[in-house]
């Protein structure tokens, strides 16, 4: 007589995911907006990697427990009340839209 194997379970493993690193662009709607921050001086510069559009913006007075998710909340915010400085490099062109 043999005793009961013991039934196996497997090890669940949770995935952590990570806030991401690029994010959609208001202008042009791809995933080409990419957000700098500079700890020292506490800025942010937000740019659109994106040829046609170009975006190009800086967020001054970011608190120093802003993540880039944080500073692409506050920029859309500004962007849709119109109360932030955007300018557009298309080539070698720049435009500036307040």
């Amino acid at each position: 007589m043999g005793r009961r194997s013991r039934k196996r379970y497997k090890k669940v493993t949770r995935v952590i995911r990570k806030p991401p690193t690029r994010f959609q662009c208001p202008t042009c709607g791809l995933m080409t907006l990419s957000i700098g921050i500079d700890r020292s001086e506490d800025i942010a510069i937000i740019s659109c990697s994106n040829q046609n559009c170009g975006l190009r913006a800086t967020l001054r007075g970011i608190p120093k427990i802003y993540q880039e998710v944080d500073v692409y909340a506050k920029f859309l915010d500004k962007f849709t009340e119109g109360t932030i400085e955007v300018t557009y490099s298309r080539g070698s062109e720049y435009e500036v839209e307040g």
